[in-house]
């Protein structure tokens, strides 16, 4: 169930600070806020947070370009986990790729990350493929997953 009473909308710079304490709580390699900073100055990237009450629930980020469309990340803050948000996030980073022609989107996630390869799955991604050693901080595996947008 999607919990209602949010509000998603663009990422701006005011909502580093929030963003930073769920990337730092959700990602075991996060991202430094000047990664952020230069995404929020990227044309091809499009970051969307979820604004509930003025505070920063979760955010997600895509990259278009040309036809194809990159999942970068989607969190959720723990205490808000368990609504619905991360698919939400999900379902509007899709619609944004739609918008902007993309045929398919991809992302990369952990194997050991199974709440997430099943909300993927659940949306429609399939396994693709497997970039071995991708993560740097354990040598993970990182599962590549695609969703054609056009049959």
């Amino acid at each position: 169930m999607i919990e209602t009473g949010f509000m998603m909308r663009k990422m701006t710079p005011r909502d580093l600070d929030q963003v930073m304490l769920i990337e730092q709580e959700a990602f075991s390699l996060p991202w430094s806020r000047q990664s952020y900073e230069n995404e929020l100055k990227n044309q091809y990237a499009n970051y969307l947070v979820i604004d509930y009450q003025g505070d920063v629930g979760g955010y997600g980020g895509i990259w278009v370009v040309f036809d194809e469309a990159h999942i970068t990340n989607v969190a959720v803050a723990s205490s808000f986990r368990g609504r619905g948000w991360g698919r939400a996030l999900m379902l509007e980073l899709e619609a944004l790729a739609r918008r902007k022609r993309a045929v398919r989107i991809l992302l990369e996630v952990r194997p050991s990350n199974r709440a997430a390869i099943a909300m993927y799955h659940g949306l429609g991604f399939m396994v693709s493929g497997l970039r071995k050693q991708y993560y740097s901080d354990n040598n993970e595996d990182a599962i590549v997953m695609v969703k054609h947008l056009v049959e």
